[in-house]
């Protein structure tokens, strides 16, 4: 049985987060903020009452694509996550940038999301260079799937090249969750061939159909048939 943790993103109501931990989800992630910035986001009110909702049973993880470190600032101050998902371009907030954030809130671990781009070779983009940079500055590294021609990291059910997440697994000291394109059927060999701290879902738990533009965007089925295939790998 694997040891890794699951964490269920694109939550948007308490009644979604209620159900991810009831099947074993220990993580469970948010996008907000004042500004409305991706589909799905959710305003500080909404943040505030899921993480109110959770404790203490889940580690809150709030996502941003923000760039300016103020604006993410007013956004921590209204709701204060355990774990900020810095999921936008990644160098646009340096290393120096994320320490101020830090300073400003001691309490807050960073997530910061490592892209790689699907069908390009490791040796053909700068993964292991943003590795080296951003390992003394965060507490978890996500690995995710990036569009080559998208700012953000994320959100595209794509999957990537698994030996990259594998070889930034072996490199580095920071807990590695692993993501992009990841469901029930495919997350065991996954984990069995990077070895990661945990493992994220997003697009393919969610519905199908209409559903998965409304605030209740989980599938129940899916949600825990990935956190069973996870746990059980």
């Amino acid at each position: 049985m694997a040891d890794v943790i699951a964490q269920i993103y694109g939550i948007r109501t308490v009644e979604d987060a209620r159900m991810v931990i009831d099947y074993g989800g220990e993580h469970i992630g948010v996008s907000y903020g004042k500004i409305k910035r991706t589909p799905g986001q959710l305003d500080c009110a909404q943040a505030k009452e899921i993480f109110e909702g959770v404790q203490p049973q889940a580690v809150r993880i709030g996502l941003t694509v923000a760039e300016d470190i103020d604006e993410i600032s007013d956004n921590l101050r209204a709701v204060l996550p355990d774990v900020l998902h810095l999921s936008g371009d990644i160098e646009a907030i340096d290393p120096d940038q994320i320490r101020e954030l830090k300073r400003r809130f001691p309490s807050l671990k960073i997530m910061q999301a490592i892209p790689v781009l699907a069908g390009v070779p490791l040796d053909g983009q700068p993964v292991m260079d943003y590795v080296r940079d951003y390992s003394p500055v965060s507490d978890f590294f996500l690995i995710d799937t990036k569009i080559a021609k998208a700012t953000d990291i994320g959100a595209t059910g794509v999957t990537h090249d698994r030996a990259i997440d594998r070889k930034i697994v072996e490199s580095t000291d920071v807990p590695c969750i692993i993501a992009g394109g990841l469901d029930a059927s495919n997350v065991a060999q996954a984990i069995a061939e990077t070895h990661p701290y945990g493992v994220d879902s997003f697009s393919l738990t969610n519905y199908d159909d209409e559903r998965a533009d409304t605030l209740r965007c989980k599938d129940p089925a899916k949600v825990k048939a990935f956190i069973e295939a996870a746990k059980n790998a």
